[in-house]
């Protein structure tokens, strides 16, 4: 059982995402917010708090706790959230520390338990199946981390995530990826975001989806469902 909300990356598209989060979510429940792939050059985590609890909180996530450190964290701590909120940044420094941490593990056993988990951006495209799609996009990303092997968490059916695909501008780079690695990959715009459930793709937001297979490409408007 598996109930993964992923965002593009764009406020917009977040709010349809995180009623759904929030729905998820009993009313005593506590929500487990993690930023650590946003660059403490450009915001501190001080500022993340405040961002997430005055965006978020009006949907009724109210009660949220923010984990900085992964270190040392076991699943019984994680057991305590009814819900994971996975903020965007940087994707190799992302998966770097999760990995370097082992909350990789923790995550992704806590996927399986049904248990809901929301990413954005950086977010998102760690729970696919590989994050090489963070190389383009509207917020393309730098491997200043050196990170060598660039495979997700794989929580979104066996496809990749790409974010910030807005327009014509990125589908050669998406498309091209998807030939050279042989890896079907959802690409979502800022305001875009799909809900992996169980065995289903539900595409969520205003905008559609773009999926790549090789050479082909198919587009997938808000309701539909990719099987």
């Amino acid at each position: 059982m598996v109930n993964v909300l992923l965002s593009g990356g764009g406020n917009r598209g977040d709010v349809s995402l995180v009623k759904l989060l929030a729905k998820s979510i009993p009313e005593n429940g506590r929500l487990l917010y993690i930023p650590v792939a946003i660059s403490l050059t450009r915001s501190t985590f001080g500022q993340c708090y405040d961002w997430i609890t005055s965006t978020h909180g009006r949907n009724s996530l109210t009660r949220i706790d923010m984990w900085t450190d992964l270190q040392n964290r076991s699943y019984e701590d994680m057991a305590r959230y009814s819900g994971v909120f996975i903020g965007g940044g940087n994707t190799f420094s992302l998966l770097k520390q999760l990995r370097e941490s082992g909350f990789d593990r923790l995550l992704v056993k806590y996927i399986t338990k049904g248990l809901p988990v929301f990413g954005g951006s950086a977010g998102a495209i760690i729970l696919g199946r590989d994050i090489g799609t963070a190389y383009f996009g509207g917020d393309a990303d730098k491997n200043e981390v050196g990170l060598k092997v660039l495979k997700g968490l794989d929580v979104a059916r066996g496809y990749s995530i790409a974010c910030h695909h807005n327009g014509l501008k990125y589908d050669h780079l998406a498309a091209e990826y998807s030939e050279r690695t042989g890896i079907p990959t959802i690409a979502l715009g800022d305001s875009t975001g799909i809900q992996v459930k169980n065995h289903e793709i539900l595409v969520i937001g205003p905008s559609s989806a773009k999926v790549f297979d090789g050479e082909k490409s198919s587009i997938f408007r808000k309701g539909a469902v990719l099987g």
